[in-house]
């Protein structure tokens, strides 16, 4: 679970690596063939960016797995759990960004990727709410709108997890009614999206724990793993990218896979846990470096889409990345984390798991 977290991870940071050849802050890449390794990588480079609502996924998954049982933890020690997780690192990179632009501004006389970097929407990044309707367009560290939509969730699950409880029955009601609400999945309102695939990974846990209960693990896993062949036959047939096709069948299908393995002692082990830690720090820190590579190629006068065409800046980007995300993680995302849960006086038996 948490080496596909990781992958998610990965699959966002090669979608985003596009941003190298915006001309300019507010553009896009007409041609992403001219990517390096696009023949290979060409399903990362056009839709890499459904990395988020895989990541949505999951969180249902983990939530109703860390929360299932604990239906009694009050709101102060939820709300503790989800601003010491996400917050620091949030700020952190904020304040990288907005100087990392003052720096591109003062140089180079424009901003890079994102076009607006102003107070109003620096405030409304700094509470978190970037993406609710408020903002006037992509600002600051821009990938956080995913996070800035899913706290919102957060508190449907809160409500849900006390009124409800975590069960089965419950879990596909919330499902069925979201479902009936916005008729199936649409990007034009993103709160209902991830809403939808929010709890259809609390589904995915309910139904894995209740059929654990009736069949044997082998018997899952063949389960599973035949959905995601089945999703997977789907997605060939249609002949293109087809988001009922991944959403509702390819990676929940993975995500039960995953689980089944793991019931049957088949891990990534050490070596997944270590890929899943990074996915957050990765998710913060790839526009920030980013943004200072731009900035430092255009203040060189070097020519920069020469250059980001090759292989070898590729994966000096994805390195460096990787890198830089293992130490935010260990000296910086999980020291603050506990200091904040120390200071605030959350119980030892209220954490959740470090992957939520």
């Amino acid at each position: 679970m948490d080496f596909l977290r990781g992958i998610a991870a990965l699959a966002v940071l090669v979608w985003h690596y596009q941003h190298f050849f915006y001309p300019q802050a507010g553009t896009h890449l007409e041609d992403r063939s001219v990517q390096p390794f696009y023949s290979t990588l060409r399903w990362l480079y056009d839709y890499g960016g459904h990395g988020v609502q895989f990541f949505w996924i999951l969180s249902g998954f983990v939530f109703f797995h860390a929360y299932k049982g604990r239906e009694q933890l009050s709101l102060r020690d939820f709300a503790v759990n989800r601003f010491s997780r996400l917050y620091p690192l949030h700020l952190a990179t904020l304040l990288l960004v907005a100087v990392l632009q003052f720096v591109s501004a003062k140089l180079l006389g424009y901003f890079q990727i994102y076009p607006i970097n102003d107070l109003y929407h620096f405030v409304l990044n700094l509470f978190m709410v970037s993406h609710w309707g408020l903002q006037k367009g992509w600002a600051f560290n821009a990938p956080i709108w995913s996070v800035s939509v899913e706290i919102v969730i957060y508190g449907l699950f809160f409500v849900y997890m006390k009124s409800l409880g975590i069960h089965l029955r419950s879990a596909v009601a919330w499902f069925v009614f979201t479902w009936v609400v916005v008729q199936g999945v649409s990007p034009a309102n993103v709160f209902s999206q991830c809403a939808l695939l929010f709890i259809l990974g609390g589904v995915v846990h309910e139904l894995h724990a209740s059929l654990s209960r009736r069949l044997s693990t082998w018997w899952c896993a063949v389960l599973s793993l035949a959905v995601c062949v089945f999703a997977g036959y789907g997605l060939y047939l249609s002949g293109t990218w087809s988001e009922r096709w991944v959403y509702f069948g390819l990676f929940p299908g993975l995500i039960w896979l995953c689980t089944s393995l793991e019931c049957l002692g088949i891990s990534a082990g050490r070596a997944g846990r270590a890929v899943g830690n990074l996915s957050y720090a990765s998710y913060l820190l790839h526009v920030p470096i980013q943004i200072a590579a731009m900035t430092a190629m255009d203040a060189a006068h070097l020519d920069r889409l020469a250059i980001v065409r090759t292989p070898s800046f590729l994966a000096a980007f994805l390195v460096t990345v990787c890198l830089c995300s293992y130490w935010v993680f260990r000296y910086v995302e999980l020291p603050l984390k506990e200091v904040i849960r120390q200071r605030l006086w959350l119980r030892p038996d209220s954490r959740a798991h470090v992957g939520t």
